[in-house]
């Protein structure tokens, strides 16, 4: 029997009503010359209509579209299988020889933040049994649970599950290649994240990704595992959500200047 391969598609998401900038379009002409037999495939608001997903709904009514892309780029590659590319990755060279695998991606290393994937470049076969146990999080998944945003990036969501599933914990080697299990490859960063000289690379991310939130946040006290004093610092004014995790709640908030906040945070067990 013939061994299922990842077909020649590319998917990726552009939702909203704003036009793609010219980085965008950029970044898209570089798919197009490398992989010139390669169908690629956008997931844009007319695509939302046959997903029937809470988190997607409120993410996509929150204007937060890096996180509607969270969902939908695990539905694509489950569907019909593929590689899903985030619209800031630059191709340098073919994914011909990563058809192959199962499943693919990197290690990702995010200002020296190493992470065991790299979810704007992955790839899968169609109905991937792995694939589908990551959409099954989403199933009764809320983006807004009425008193916050899930505004976790889905790397920190996956990089659990493979603590769980396949126990590859931290501290990672952002340069070693990592197979999960026979046909699932968590290649070195150098490959689709960032280049390292002598190395070949393929891709190149550049994190231009409007996950990254408005505030910058350092725990200043941590009480019995439980009570965390927090302070946050505003950097841009995309919103005024704070980088919460998903077992986090906010019990007092003080705002001491225009730009800093200091809470009590209250965190659930695992």
């Amino acid at each position: 029997m013939k061994k299922n391969t990842i077909p020649k598609k590319i998917h990726y998401v552009w939702v909203g009503d704003k036009p793609k900038p010219q980085k965008v379009i950029d970044c898209i002409k570089t798919w197009q010359m490398n992989l010139p037999d390669y169908e690629i495939i956008e997931w844009n608001n007319d695509c939302l209509k046959e997903i029937n997903n809470i988190y997607v709904k409120q993410a996509y009514d929150s204007k937060k579209w890096a996180f509607v892309s969270d969902y939908i780029r695990l539905y694509a590659l489950y569907h019909q299988g593929g590689i899903y590319l985030d619209t800031d990755v630059v191709l340098y060279d073919s994914f011909d020889k990563f058809l192959g695998n199962d499943f693919f991606s990197c290690y990702e290393n995010y200002k020296g933040t190493v992470l065991p994937i790299m979810s704007a470049v992955m790839g899968s076969v169609p109905r991937s049994d792995f694939i589908y146990e990551l959409l099954n999080y989403y199933k009764n998944k809320k983006f807004n649970n009425g008193k916050k945003l899930d505004l976790e990036p889905n790397t920190l969501k996956i990089s659990r599950f493979f603590q769980k599933k396949y126990n590859l914990n931290p501290p990672y080697d952002e340069y070693e290649k990592t197979e999960l299990k026979k046909g699932m490859v968590i290649y070195p960063s150098y490959y689709f994240c960032s280049p390292k000289d002598g190395k070949k690379n393929y891709a190149i991310h550049l994190f231009e990704g409007s996950w990254i939130t408005t505030y910058t946040r350092k725990d200043k006290l941590k009480l019995f595992g439980k009570l965390i004093f927090t302070r946050f610092t505003k950097k841009n004014d995309n919103n005024d959500s704070l980088p919460l995790n998903e077992r986090e709640f906010i019990i007092l908030k003080f705002k001491i200047s225009s730009n800093k906040i200091y809470t009590i945070l209250w965190s659930k067990n695992k």
